[in-house]
């Protein structure tokens, strides 16, 4: 049943096209019911300005109600608030349209559009939330939590774990320094939680290596806050999600995340916007249209390109390397050869005056033009438009060693252009600014931030510093 936790990001898309479908049913159902069986298919464009405007208000209401939080974190409680207050949205969504004459919604139409999706979306969730609580309870599709600190607030957080099986939560390991606290009520059940203490905080990285962590929950005080520091740090160097029970305000990002589990607040180190499902979808279909279309218009000047690198030296038309992806996933980045064919390719990286650059190689690094093949791996889903420019796999494993925050830009796709190459740090620059920038991007993204950003790669000057 590992294929629950594989595939999570894919159950996320169905339920949200789920969603989508289920809005568009409700709306024709009512339709049918409310007008005359010949004015059915009499569709203005008012109306459908007006549909289209309702159904990204109805998602817009999901995306900042249920898409955000991780559904086994979903209480039924809060599913039937958050289902009560969509049927006051839509009513008054509805009632709006027709006060202000957008659209003449009657009372018919209405009730049976808010009745069929109510009626759908409220057993479904319900099924669901009853479905995978199930699941959990019974060992399958559980989270790996490794917990740092066993004060009494790590105690009471562990108790809450193991008292809610539905949250698909293990704690089989704990790290402490020895700073216990005897006198914890009750106290055989305080021993038996430090039984699970397995090593001091020094171990983490022994631990991180050896055992599949999922998530790391930091209840050390806060006068040991250079030691949280460092936990954090080695987490983030190893790609993994870290959440602290507050109140640790000093150690976090300008934009930490904050959520909730059955009442204990958890600030995780970063905001990362594109890790919610109705922001990715958003992404993910700019990228789908955009390089469709890229391919397209591009397609003559690609068939140029190919031709000349093919009579200026032999070899390939296209350089094929392993770069590092998504999650710390090696994909294959596609750019048009600019060097002779060497052995030095996968781990030495181009300089401004490399004498492995064909004649035309140069002039195809000045103006991107080795990387418009890159508009496949874009359309394959294993790159964006916009994001951290991926590494080869050399670099990776050396920049992770050396950079702590280095693999917190793994945490979302590689693009084909960056906010630190719109700001000058490309090719060989400085790798430290390069990750601050990529850092910031993805701690604050919004989809207007990436056309700026396209736009200041195809007209910005400091993008095209370092292009050699």
């Amino acid at each position: 049943m590992d294929f629950l936790k594989k595939y999570d990001h894919q159950f996320q898309i169905f339920f949200v096209l789920f969603d989508a479908f289920v809005l568009v049913t409700g709306y024709l159902t009512a339709r049918y019911f409310s007008f005359a069986t010949e004015d059915f298919f009499r569709i203005t464009s008012k109306e459908i300005l007006t549909f289209f405007i309702l159904m990204v208000v109805f998602f817009l209401f999901l995306e900042r109600t249920e898409y955000p939080q991780k559904f086994r974190l979903r209480s039924k409680r809060k599913i039937i608030a958050t289902m009560i207050m969509y049927v006051y949205l839509a009513i008054s969504s509805l009632c709006l349209c027709q006060v202000i004459g957008l659209y003449p919604y009657d009372k018919t139409f209405c009730w049976i559009f808010t009745g069929v999706t109510f009626c759908i979306f409220m057993p479904e969730r319900m099924i669901l939330k009853i479905l995978f609580d199930w699941l959990r309870k019974h060992g399958i599709n559980n989270k790996n939590y490794l917990l740092i600190g066993a004060g009494i607030q790590g105690f009471d957080f562990y108790k809450m774990i193991i008292n809610s099986p539905a949250l698909g939560i293990q704690i089989d390991k704990v790290l402490d320094d020895g700073d216990l606290n005897e006198e914890v009520e009750p106290a055989d059940e305080y021993r038996k939680f430090c039984g699970r203490i397995v090593a001091d905080t020094s171990k983490i990285e022994d631990v991180l290596d050896s055992e599949e962590i999922d998530n790391v929950v930091v209840t050390l005080p806060m006068t040991n806050k250079d030691k949280i520091m460092n936990i954090t740090n080695i987490c983030e160097k190893r790609g993994i999600h870290v959440e602290l029970i507050p109140n640790y305000y000093q150690i976090v990002s300008q934009h930490p995340s904050i959520r909730e589990i059955n009442g204990v607040p958890l600030i995780g180190i970063r905001n990362v916007p594109l890790e919610g499902m109705f922001n990715r979808m958003v992404k993910r279909l700019f990228d789908i249209i955009f390089s469709l279309l890229g391919i397209i218009i591009a397609s003559p000047v690609m068939l140029a390109v190919a031709i000349a690198v093919k009579i200026s030296s032999p070899g390939p038309v296209l350089f094929i390397q392993k770069r590092t992806g998504l999650k710390n996933k090696e994909f294959n980045i596609y750019k048009f050869r600019t060097m002779v064919v060497n052995n030095m390719s996968d781990t030495l990286q181009s300089s401004e005056s490399d004498p492995r650059k064909t004649k035309i190689g140069d002039f195809l690094r000045r103006t991107n033009l080795d990387e418009l093949p890159q508009l496949f791996n874009i359309l394959r889903g294993e790159m964006s438009f916009v994001g951290p420019r991926p590494h080869m796999i050399k670099h990776t494993e050396e920049f992770y060693q050396k950079y702590d925050k280095y693999m917190v830009r793994h945490w979302v796709k590689p693009g084909l252009t960056g906010w630190a190459q719109v700001n000058g740090w490309r090719g060989d620059s400085d790798i430290e600014m390069r990750v601050k920038f990529d850092i910031e991007y993805i701690e604050n993204w919004t989809f207007f931030w990436d056309i700026k950003i396209i736009f200041l790669t195809l007209f910005g000057r400091k993008a095209r510093n370092h292009a050699y």
